[in-house]
């Protein structure tokens, strides 16, 4: 069984949980508690590199980093959720767009409304006076005039469904606890329910 190493609150862990429950494939959870810096030890950077959750074992592998994760079990146990051409360089694109525009605006922005800004400013890397609320408010309400630019095109990011609606999904399933109203983006909204509706969706706080 795929051993997944896991942080209840973390959008990245979730990505990796919602896809193996939309796929059906059963994880053993292991809580790490970035929190108390459980994950800077010697031990866990032998199954993570750079000591970040998520990371999963499966049959002797080691991996780290969440986009990498959802690659490898869609090409292992669900090749169904990787475009395919034309749309596939689609679908890398917007795994860049997770892995860049939303983890540069979105996500560290939710992430200064969850946990103090002196426990943000850490896990981002900075001093807590180099946190720069403004500017990831900013940075935040260009991406959504961006995804909902796009999702008025097109229901799906890639144009077929694929991993990089999950990757995007995982933060902004999010948006709400980054004090963002929803309300404002119906095509945003609607792509959003439309992942919650596939069979076997669970929310980010599902404890199963």
């Amino acid at each position: 069984m795929i051993t997944l190493y896991d942080h209840p609150r973390s959008g990245n862990c979730y990505k990796v949980r919602l896809f193996l429950a939309l796929i059906g494939v059963p994880c053993r959870r292991e809580f790490v508690d970035v929190l108390a810096r459980k994950n800077q030890t010697e031990a866990f950077e032998r199954i993570s590199a750079w000591r970040q959750v998520p990371a999963i074992e499966d049959d002797g592998l080691a991996l780290w980093d969440s986009h990498a994760i959802l690659l490898y079990l869609a090409q292992k146990r669900a090749p169904q959720w990787l475009a395919p051409l034309p749309h596939s360089g689609q679908m890398y694109a917007w795994l860049s767009v997770s892995s860049n525009e939303i983890a540069n605006s979105l996500q560290p922005l939710r992430l200064t409304r969850v946990v103090s800004h002196a426990e943000a400013a850490h896990h981002l890397g900075v001093r807590e006076e180099m946190l720069d609320l403004v500017g990831l408010r900013q940075r935040t309400d260009r991406l959504l005039e961006r995804l909902e630019h796009r999702l008025t095109q097109q229901e799906w990011l890639a144009g077929v469904r694929s991993v990089a609606d999950l990757a995007c999904y995982g933060y902004l399933s999010l948006a709400e606890e980054a004090e963002i109203d929803m309300r404002a983006y119906p095509a945003l909204s609607a792509w959003r329910r439309r992942i919650e509706q596939l069979p076997g969706y669970i929310p980010p706080g599902h404890a199963g």
